[in-house]
């Protein structure tokens, strides 16, 4: 810790469009920087708080409810209040910027609580078709089961698209990158 004013970045936007892969690139170029992801928050799934959705068998893990915010904001928190109140020190080149966390998620500013706490917010969308073929490669727990993506996937970001469309501090990115 250096004591300098800690700066939280947000990376997020639609699945599979990179934030993962940026967050990984800016911590190597950024020493000392922190990252979280808000993967790390899903609920497990045999919470009862997650929505079911009977025609596919599956449960909605698109949505903020089926992630523990709650956690999410706190360890955010403690983060950025152990920064504030270090004291100050000469900075090291492995710990230049110990300052920094970069947080990468989904769904990360549709929760006024965590939103308010970043200094700059970035969200990146990508086309559906690259979207689609690129999340039908990945693997995931529970897996999607067919239909997941087209009914519940897009359709969550695309609402959460809306909800955050008249926050003007949100640099908004879309990759024109079609490689499948």
């Amino acid at each position: 810790m250096t004591g300098r004013a800690p700066v939280i970045v947000g990376i997020s936007g639609v699945t599979n469009s990179g934030k993962t892969s940026l967050t990984n690139r800016l911590r190597a170029h950024l020493p000392g920087c922190r990252t979280m992801c808000q993967d790390s928050y899903f609920l497990s799934p045999s919470d009862s708080r997650l929505t079911p959705i009977p025609e596919l068998n599956n449960y909605n893990f698109e949505e903020l409810n089926a992630l523990n915010m709650e956690a999410m904001v706190a360890d955010v928190q403690s983060w950025k209040n152990a920064q504030s109140n270090s004291t100050p020190t000469v900075s090291t080149p492995n710990d230049l910027y110990s300052n920094v966390l970069i947080i990468e998620g989904f769904r990360m500013y549709a929760l006024r609580e965590l939103e308010q706490l970043f200094m700059k917010k970035y969200f990146f969308t990508i086309p559906y078709e690259v979207c689609r073929v690129r999340r039908r490669r990945r693997q995931y727990f529970p897996p999607d089961a067919p239909g997941y993506f087209e009914k519940i996937v897009w359709p969550e970001f695309i609402l959460h698209q809306r909800e955050i469309q008249e926050q003007d501090d949100i640099g908004k990115i879309r990759t024109q990158n079609h490689r499948l």
